[in-house]
């Protein structure tokens, strides 16, 4: 990937294989396929739910579906991406249902501690059942903890210190790579929206931790030129980050909801 940086940018689509606008499980179908002739370059799929052990992540596609999904795209030579909206570890509820605390009850030390690392655990299985015809490790590229800046995770930045976000990028990491021996993953470090560089970096783990670096970013509203003003702004200082870092910078999740503006994709 780092190699092939000045080749141009490699577009991704979200449960791309799955379902799109007015269909669900149909074979081969692809809505960026419809639509341009080709598949997409970057496949997004979500492991949330896994580690409640239920067969379906929360966007409803189940597991083995999603395994099948991801051998399709890699063999026809896709990159694959994985996130984790996990739930909150401390109370048993959403991801989006912060409660002070959690990143600490989950360190090691903590309360929640060994319930974390059960949650890996399963993770862990279905990340080493990746594999190709030839029983090769299929490459992932892992976004945890993804829009660390923003308030709406429980692992968000009013919800937990830097240095409690950092240790928690780590220990996942390191349990993931040391532990249970997961060989075959990059790992993105994600921001939301942001102001400054220094906003940018002030929970990153460290070099050693990180291969992608991104952000989200998504249209709110019928200002297209004040969006295309922020993420022109955010994209130059993630490409020097990237440059001075030595990472693959990455558009990690960005959209319009519902796509009121028929031009957007094409003009904005």
């Amino acid at each position: 990937l780092y190699n092939v940086l000045s080749k141009g940018i490699m577009f991704g689509h979200q449960d791309d294989l799955a379902y799109g606008v007015g269909w669900k499980y149909e074979a081969g179908r692809s809505d960026i396929k419809d639509v341009t002739g080709d598949y997409p370059a970057v496949y997004g799929w979500e492991l949330g739910r896994i580690e409640l052990d239920q067969t379906e992540n929360l966007d409803g596609v189940p597991f083995d579906k999603m395994k099948q999904f991801i051998r399709e795209g890699y063999k026809r030579g896709g990159v694959i991406t994985i996130s984790w909206h996990l739930n909150n570890p401390l109370t048993g509820n959403t991801a989006w249902q912060p409660a002070p605390g959690t990143v600490t009850s989950i360190l090691p030390g903590g309360e929640k501690h060994a319930l974390y690392q059960q949650w890996l655990d399963k993770v862990a299985v279905f990340l080493n059942s990746l594999t190709g015809d030839k029983g090769e490790y299929i490459p992932v590229i892992f976004r945890p903890f993804h829009e660390l800046n923003g308030n709406w995770f429980w692992w968000g930045k009013a919800h937990c210190t830097p240095e409690e976000l950092k240790k928690l990028y780590q220990f996942t990491v390191s349990y993931l790579r040391d532990v249970k021996q997961v060989h075959h993953l990059l790992y993105a470090y994600n921001t939301d929206r942001f102001t400054s560089r220094e906003e940018y970096l002030e929970r990153y783990p460290g070099n050693e931790w990180v291969d992608i670096t991104g952000f989200d970013i998504y249209q709110r509203g019928k200002d297209n030129s004040g969006f295309i003003k922020d993420i022109s702004r955010m994209l130059t200082d993630l490409e020097a980050i990237a440059r001075e870092h030595q990472k693959i910078p990455a558009l990690t999740e960005f959209g319009y909801g519902t796509v009121p503006d028929a031009t957007w994709w094409s003009g904005t």
